[in-house]
């Protein structure tokens, strides 16, 4: 099963973990505009477009009202239109690469990791 860690985009790691100018899913125009039309979070239809396509989703929090809101996310049910224009953000972008994973001695290259 498709496991997606991070499915928000880990906006919360340290800065030396972020890759400059990298892309934040939650302030994607077109996030919140679904996020408006159907009256939620844009966690929420990351969450809602991840669980529709059949991958598990491991969000994380500390905050009641966001654990609560991610719960219900899996109840949520995105149109299909939504679902397109969410299937169109793929910027072939990881988050968490795997570099740790790839220091020298490491059995382990990106190539390897991904592909």
């Amino acid at each position: 099963l498709l496991t997606a860690y991070s499915p928000l985009g880990s906006g919360d790691r340290a800065a030396v973990f972020k890759a400059p100018g990298e892309p934040v899913l939650l302030e994607d125009s077109r996030v919140k505009t679904i996020a408006d039309s159907h009256q939620i979070t844009p966690a929420q239809v990351l969450l809602s477009w991840a669980i529709q396509r059949g991958t598990a989703v491991i969000p994380k929090s500390i905050q009641r009202d966001r654990l609560q809101q991610n719960l219900e996310a899996a109840s949520l049910k995105l149109t299909t239109e939504n679902l397109h224009i969410l299937d169109q953000l793929d910027r072939a972008y990881r988050y968490v690469d795997g570099s740790f994973w790839t220091k020298d001695g490491s059995l382990y290259t990106l190539a390897n990791l991904w592909d």
